[in-house]
């Protein structure tokens, strides 16, 4: 799935959709249209660097863990 390959390749460190893109094999406009989806799920954030748009896998934090019964 290319969706997946996008995902893999963000484990290597922050990049910008040209780098996601050349590394996944995937057109840059088909990466930003993956990213923008997997902001929405919490998957994903993007962050300025040097005027650059930089995207890396979102950390989980405890408050973002699911409430779970006892």
């Amino acid at each position: 799935m290319k969706n997946r390959r996008v995902l893999e390749v963000l484990k290597n460190g922050p990049m910008t959709i040209e780098e996601i893109s050349s590394a996944a094999g995937l057109k840059p406009l088909e990466v930003r249209r993956y990213l923008l989806r997997f902001v929405e799920q919490g998957k994903v954030e993007s962050f300025q660097k040097e005027g650059r748009l930089f995207w890396k896998l979102r950390e989980k934090r405890p408050e973002d863990e699911e409430f779970k019964y006892v």
